[in-house]
């Protein structure tokens, strides 16, 4: 009988200190890299998104004075036979 009671105590002894893990609500350092590294990767997509932005408003800019001044791409052979057929 003593060899059982001993083994529930000492069973309820690991099941106590396993279940104190210290405070969870606080942060560790990982979770702070994690938050400074998706704060990272979104000024990065931010960055990324305006620079298309100001890159398709270029090409639409070129693609319209290039409509206003009748210019055509360069003449290759290629254009030749497609404008032949």
């Amino acid at each position: 009988m003593k060899k059982a009671s001993l083994a529930a105590v000492a069973f309820a002894a690991l099941a106590l200190t396993a279940c104190n893990r210290g405070n969870q609500d606080q942060l560790t350092q990982n979770d702070l890299n994690a938050s400074q590294s998706l704060d990272e990767l979104s000024n990065d997509a931010a960055n990324l998104a305006s620079e298309s932005e100001e890159l398709q408003n270029q090409a639409e800019q070129l693609n319209q004075e290039a409509q206003s001044d009748g210019a055509q791409g360069a003449q290759t052979p290629a254009d030749e036979n497609i404008q032949g057929m």
